[in-house]
């Protein structure tokens, strides 16, 4: 008597023994995790997954591309050294920490399987408060309420790191350093529950914009000789300039420093979804600088390497050499 196995193994031997016969494909998922959906690293994630996920039909593989909304970049780069997402986006800062297993990964412990894949935007700091606060520059942070990101965010990281300059840590530098989201903190401005806040995030960020827009929220500089002599000595860190008119109210240049945001994954992720991922990112990367003002001067060679303190994962690196981005 045949077993309902052996029927099944002898109709699937059957199938492909048929002329032009094909078996369908595997399909593999890949979720990216990004941050919080008033930040960049959501809408990147999303225009990434887009292009992956229209390929299928053109590039013939089966990859079904989702995006996920987290804590940032120390949540992301946390679930990956635990096996939890294959691939994430996080601050150049927080991908050097987890690899050395420094400052928010100190107890974690450091993740030599964290892989880089490629950068977009570089997230800026922004520094952002109400007119009738006073408040002119970075150092007047001092004494006051400010947000300084959600628990596990890119944003506190970032924040604690640069604190060091002046030799203090957040509970000592500010009245109150509060948690908030990034959706949550321009309201919070404006209804005067913060002074201000400090949020990493591309030109033109749309949680930025939302504060100057509701009420007269204004953007003042970070720009002293604290900060100037850590960005001198940091090789990832840069002087940025957020240009009069880019948001509602601001008159003038206003001088801070940012990072590039960087897209890591995990040693083991799947070769072909890798490749598949990157492929479709710079194939298409003049399309995908359309997508948003995020990604002003942002160019493929720089994507390749800038914020890169991990090895490149060997699909990435493979597609790289292929099209002579990379010798």
């Amino acid at each position: 008597m045949l077993t309902k196995k052996t029927m099944i193994t002898a109709a699937v031997a059957a199938l492909i023994a048929l002329p032009g016969a094909t078996v369908a494909q595997e399909t593999k998922y890949v979720n990216i995790g990004t941050g919080g959906i008033g930040g960049d690293f959501y809408p990147s994630g999303g225009f990434i997954c887009n292009l992956l996920n229209k390929g299928r039909a053109t590039y013939g593989y089966n990859i079904r591309c989702t995006v996920e909304s987290t804590g940032g970049s120390v949540a992301n780069l946390r679930a990956i050294q635990a096996g939890e997402l294959s691939v994430g986006m996080a601050e150049a800062e927080s991908q050097t920490a987890s690899w050395n297993g420094t400052g928010s990964f100190e107890q974690v412990g450091p993740n030599k399987d964290l892989r880089y894949l490629f950068s977009l935007q570089a997230d800026v700091l922004h520094v952002v408060t109400r007119k009738d606060t006073g408040i002119t520059n970075f150092l007047d942070l001092e004494g006051k309420v400010v947000n300084t990101g959600n628990v596990g965010s890119g944003t506190e990281s970032t924040i604690n790191a640069a604190l060091e300059a002046y030799g203090k840590t957040a509970d000592e530098f500010f009245r109150q350093a509060t948690k908030l989201t990034s959706r949550e903190q321009a309201q919070a401005l404006c209804d005067g529950k913060i002074d201000a806040f400090i949020y990493p995030v591309g030109i033109s960020g749309a949680t930025i914009a939302e504060a100057t827009n509701t009420c007269e929220a204004v953007i003042v500089e970070w720009n002293d000789p604290a900060i100037t002599e850590l960005v001198n000595n940091v090789d990832y860190y840069s002087m940025i300039t957020i240009p009069a008119g880019t948001y509602r109210g601001q008159e003038t240049d206003k001088v801070t420093w940012g990072l590039p945001a960087t897209v890591l994954a995990s040693a083991d992720a799947d070769d072909e979804v890798i490749y598949n991922l990157v492929k479709q990112v710079f194939d298409n990367f003049e399309d995908l600088k359309l997508q948003s003002s995020l990604y002003t001067g942002i160019t493929r060679e720089g994507a390749v390497n800038n914020g890169r303190s991990v090895p490149y994962h060997p699909a990435a690196l493979r597609y790289y050499k292929e099209v002579g981005l990379v010798e």
